[in-house]
C-alpha cells in the first residue's frame, strides 16, 4: 500500500508557529462595503464565505506573514437590513498564513500533533496562553483538518461561545485556518458548524485556485 508522504515536523511547526501573530495592526479594505469576499493578491489568496457572511474590514488585519479576517452578518456589516443574513448565529474568521513547506493535505499529523502540544495551543487562544484551550475532537474529512477545542479565554468583539470548530485547509499553497465562532448563548451543533466550514472552505479553494480570476 502506498504510504501518502509526510513533511518533516520540524518545517511543519516552524510554518505552523508563523499564524499565532497574524492578529496584528494593519486594517484590510474590502472592495465594497458589504461583500462576501476578499482576494489577498500578494497571498494568492481569495476568501470567500457562505451566503450571508460578509467581510468586516474594521476587524481585520494583514502583515507581512499573512493575514487575519473576519466575516459577519452582512445586514449588520452594512447597515442595511435588506441585506443578506446568515442562517446560522455565527461569525466566521481565517487566518491565512506563509507559504507551506508542501501540500498541507500530506501533512495533517504534523499539524495536529502542533496543536495539541504547548505552543500549538497557545496559538489557538485568544489570550495566547496554552492551559486556556483544550482539544475535544479533531477528524479529517473533505481533505480538511477538522478541530474542535474549548477556548476558555475572553474574546474580544462580539461575545462568543467557548467551543467551537475550526478547519485547517491550504489556499494558495498557504496552511489556512477557518473558524466558525458561534455567539454567546446560541446552540449550534457541530453538524451545523462543520457544514459552514466545508462550504467556506469550498468556496475559498475555488476561488483560490490557479486562474480562477482570468
Amino acid at each position: 500500500m502506498t504510504q501518502t508522504p509526510r513533511l518533516p515536523a520540524r518545517r511543519t511547526r516552524l510554518t505552523l508557529a508563523a499564524l499565532a501573530p497574524l492578529v496584528l495592526a494593519g486594517c484590510l479594505a474590502a472592495t465594497t462595503p458589504a461583500s462576501d469576499r476578499i482576494t489577498l493578491a500578494e497571498e494568492g489568496v481569495t476568501l470567500a464565505a457562505p451566503a450571508g457572511f460578509c467581510v468586516d474590514p474594521k476587524t481585520s488585519r494583514k502583515s507581512r506573514e499573512g493575514a487575519f479576517v473576519i466575516f459577519a452578518n452582512c445586514a449588520a456589516i452594512s447597515g442595511d437590513p435588506a441585506a443578506p443574513r446568515p442562517a446560522q448565529p455565527a461569525i466566521l474568521s481565517a487566518t491565512v498564513g506563509p507559504q507551506s513547506p508542501g501540500p498541507v493535505g500530506e501533512s495533517f499529523a504534523p499539524i495536529e500533533d502542533f496543536f495539541r502540544s504547548e505552543a500549538g495551543r497557545a496559538a489557538l487562544a485568544r489570550s495566547g496562553e496554552a492551559n486556556d484551550v483544550k482539544i475535544l475532537k479533531t477528524q479529517v474529512s473533505d481533505g480538511l483538518l477538522l478541530i474542535k477545542l474549548r477556548d476558555g479565554s475572553v474574546a474580544e468583539g462580539a461575545p462568543v461561545e467557548p467551543v467551537y470548530w475550526r478547519a485547517i485547509t491550504g489556499l494558495g499553497g498557504r496552511i489556512t485556518a477557518l473558524s466558525v465562532l458561534p455567539l454567546q448563548g446560541t446552540q449550534m451543533q457541530d453538524a451545523s458548524q462543520i457544514e459552514i466550514l466545508r462550504a467556506f472552505a469550498a468556496r475559498s479553494q475555488q476561488l483560490s485556485a490557479p486562474g480562477a480570476g482570468s
